[in-house]
């Protein structure tokens, strides 16, 4: 994302709400690409992202199996969030721009659930297993260790808290915790109580998906 710094270490928070909760929660945020742009690309609508995850969360409710050579578009996408866009810079390259930024932005991407040695994982990537597809991942860094100098940070370590979108982060998770509660599914005899947040709506709606079918699990 940037020749200035790399990140050490990430905090992550799960989660599974609505489109319509997924608006409110951004809502006021900028939409940014932390990939490749076109040349006249400033910052992205707000709508492709959230039309993507409306197709996926559909899918979803409608117990539909996704395989990735037709669906990747809707089980693997992503977004960073910004109310610092000033920080997300692009440079000219070849025949694209590609992200220089002064600071890493928030970043939403989406997850997979997957039983791995009868636990209940989220570490697999949704191009191994898309359809397990379950919801959105919120992440942000831990600490940034920047290589070069620019004209917010000197060389050496940064704490999130320096960051500027510190406080988008802090907001963005304080308004999923404040509509969702810890996720808990029965799979046979066995309880697994994660760390994956669901909002209510979401899961009176998500009873069907196909990960909770193809398990004969239970949304508790």
């Amino acid at each position: 994302m940037s020749s200035y710094y790399y990140i050490n270490a990430l905090q992550k928070h799960h989660f599974i709400i609505t489109p319509e909760e997924l608006r409110l929660v951004l809502q006021s945020c900028h939409h940014v690409s932390s990939n490749g742009v076109a040349r006249t690309y400033t910052e992205s609508d707000p709508d492709e992202f959230f039309r993507t995850y409306e197709k996926l969360y559909e899918k979803m409710r409608n117990g539909d199996r996704l395989i990735w050579q037709q669906d990747h578009q809707i089980a693997a996408f992503s977004t960073g969030i910004t109310k610092h866009p000033e920080n997300c810079r692009y440079e000219a390259a070849q025949r694209r721009s590609l992200p220089n930024f002064l600071e890493p932005c928030v970043m939403i991407d989406t997850f997979c659930f997957f039983l791995y040695r009868d636990s209940l994982s989220v570490s697999f990537s949704p191009t191994q297993f898309p359809e397990n597809v379950m919801g959105l991942c919120l992440f942000f860094p831990k600490t940034v260790e920047y290589t070069q100098e620019n004209e917010k940070h000197g060389l050496g370590i940064v704490s999130c808290e320096a960051l500027d979108d510190y406080d988008t982060y802090q907001h963005i998770l304080s308004e999923i915790k404040s509509i969702t509660k810890p996720l808990k599914l029965q799979i046979g005899e066995k309880t697994h109580r994660s760390k994956v947040r669901i909002s209510r709506q979401a899961k009176a709606e998500l009873a069907n998906a196909y990960f909770i079918t193809s398990h004969k699990a239970q949304l508790l």
